[in-house]
C-alpha cells in the first residue's frame, strides 16, 4: 500500500508539468499550422498572373 501511495503522489506532482508540456506542444503545432497557411497563401499569390488576381477579387466582391 505504501508503494501505491508513493506512486500516486508522484503522479499528482507530475500532472501539472505534463499539462504544461502538452499545452506547449499544442501551441507550437497551431503556430506551425498558421505559418504554413500564410506561406501557402503567399505562394498562391506569387503563382497567379497579376491580371487574374484583380479579376478574382472583383468576382468575390459581387
Amino acid at each position: 500500500m505504501e508503494t501505491f501511495g508513493v506512486v500516486a503522489v508522484l503522479v499528482l506532482l507530475l500532472v501539472p508539468s505534463l499539462q504544461k508540456l502538452l499545452n506547449s506542444v499544442a501551441y507550437r503545432n497551431r503556430a506551425r499550422g498558421r505559418a504554413e497557411i500564410i506561406r501557402a497563401r503567399h505562394s498562391a499569390q506569387l503563382q497567379t498572373p497579376p491580371g487574374k488576381q484583380k479579376k478574382d477579387k472583383a468576382k468575390s466582391r459581387v
